[in-house]
């Protein structure tokens, strides 16, 4: 029974750092709005915004499908923790 019980702790335990693994980091995202789109972009801009409509956006703008000042690169976990840093202030 003990060994049964711990081989689902270390289950559990595995998914949480998959999960986290996977999650958007604000922090980094707050990071990269201050050295990448501070000086044009404020929170107020995203107002009604989700995380993943902010995304989609940046991968637009990423690609090239949308017109911007000046040409980004930015790998997809940069683009999700940049939309989640945008997404949590804007709520505020």
């Amino acid at each position: 029974m003990f060994r049964q019980s711990m081989i689902a702790v270390a289950a559990v335990a595995a998914l949480g750092v998959v999960g986290t693994a996977n999650a958007a980091d604000v922090a980094a995202g707050e990071a990269l709005v201050k050295q990448v789109c501070s000086a044009c972009h404020d929170p107020s801009m995203w107002k009604g915004k989700s995380a993943a409509q902010i995304d989609a956006l940046i991968h637009e703008v990423v690609a090239g499908k949308v017109t911007h000042p000046q040409k980004l690169t930015l790998s997809d976990a940069q683009m999700a923790d940049i939309a989640a840093y945008w997404a949590c202030v804007a709520k505020k």
